[in-house]
């Protein structure tokens, strides 16, 4: 029978922890139910709450497709308007920039020419200036043989003047002899 009194025991002390556990899940239910009754109780207000946040989406999905419908024809109406004339636009930028360019190219040949014709003229006023200091150097040369040819004259009236009373008559003194 100690056999069977052990026996007894375990089965007293296994069916005292079912009941326990028991009266633990009875205890977790009922915490649980009230749980439940205060969310059943909360559950009709979220449910407004969340039919009223559909309705202001749905206010403002409307409004926002309102907003892009209008921003879509304002578009469309500045492509309309705007982009023909950027066309011309660019169109009349593109023939100005090719008139400037050649105006550009020409100026720039013009001036390669001038300054060719500049350096040619530097070359001539060079040459023009040489001879310039020549022909005035020639003019002071000359000036200075007139000067002597004039003193010179002066000199030989001088001695003609000195001359003329010693001098027989019909010849001129410093004149040669006549050929016989």
């Amino acid at each position: 029978m100690a056999v069977f009194s052990g026996l007894v025991r375990r089965v007293a002390a296994e069916a005292e922890r079912q009941v326990r556990g028991g009266i633990g899940l009875l205890v977790r239910l009922s915490l649980e139910h009230e749980r439940v009754a205060e969310l059943e109780r909360v559950l009709p207000a979220y449910g407004e709450r969340i039919r009223r946040l559909e309705e202001t989406v749905r206010g403002q999905d409307a409004g926002l497709r309102a907003l892009r419908a209008e921003l879509d024809s304002l578009i469309a109406q500045l492509n309309d308007r705007m982009l023909p004339r950027v066309d011309e636009r660019m169109d009349d930028i593109e023939r100005d920039l090719a008139i400037l360019a050649t105006g550009l190219i020409r100026t720039g040949k013009e001036s390669a020419e001038s300054t060719g014709r500049l350096d040619m003229a530097e070359r001539r006023l060079a040459e023009l200036r040489g001879k310039l200091a020549q022909m005035e150097q020639r003019a002071g040369l000359w000036r200075e043989l007139q000067a002597s040819v004039a003193q010179l004259g002066d000199d030989v009236d001088a001695l003609r003047g000195r001359l003329a009373p010693h001098a027989p008559a019909g010849r001129v003194p410093g004149a040669p002899a006549p050929a016989q």
